[in-house]
C-alpha cells in the first residue's frame, strides 16, 4: 500500500516525528506516534486546520494518538 506509506512520510515531516496512520473505520483515520509529544500534535492540528480530535497519550504503551474524520 504505497499511498499509505507516502501519506505517513508526509505527515511525519509535518509532525516532526515518525507517525503511523490507521484507517479506523469508514470516515476516520487515527494518527499515532511514539512518546508524548504535544508539539507534534500541535503541528498536525495546524496542518489540518483544527480538525483533529481525541488526542491522548497512553503512558502504558508510550504512544500518542489522535483522530481525524474524513
Amino acid at each position: 500500500m504505497a499511498t499509505k506509506k507516502v501519506l505517513e512520510y508526509n505527515l511525519s515531516k509535518v509532525a516532526g516525528v515518525s507517525v503511523e496512520i490507521t484507517f479506523a473505520r469508514t470516515n476516520m483515520v487515527t494518527i499515532a506516534w511514539d512518546n508524548k509529544d504535544d508539539s507534534a500534535f500541535n503541528r498536525l492540528q495546524t496542518y489540518f486546520k483544527g480538525k483533529l480530535f481525541d488526542y491522548e497519550y497512553d503512558e502504558e504503551c508510550d504512544m500518542s494518538v489522535c483522530c481525524l474524520n474524513i
